[in-house]
C-alpha cells in the first residue's frame, strides 16, 4: 500500500472521529444542559417558595411582638 494511500485513510479516519466527537457534543449541548437547566429551575421555585414562607413568618412574628 502506498503511503498516499496510508495517508488518506487515516484522513478519513480522524474525520469519522471528529463528526463523531461533534454529535456527542450536540447531544450534550441540547439534551442533558436543557435538563439541568430545568433542574435548577425548579430548585431556584422551590428556594423561592421556602423565602415567601419564611418572610412570612417573620411578618407574624414582628407583628405579636410589636
Amino acid at each position: 500500500m502506498s503511503r498516499h494511500t496510508e495517508n488518506k485513510e487515516e484522513l478519513l479516519k480522524v474525520h469519522g472521529e471528529i463528526d463523531l466527537i461533534k454529535q456527542k457534543l450536540d447531544t450534550l449541548e441540547n439534551n442533558h444542559l436543557a435538563h439541568i437547566k430545568q433542574d435548577i429551575d425548579r430548585i431556584l421555585y422551590i428556594l423561592g417558595a421556602v423565602g415567601l414562607a419564611v418572610l412570612g413568618e417573620l411578618f407574624i412574628l414582628l407583628n405579636k411582638v410589636l
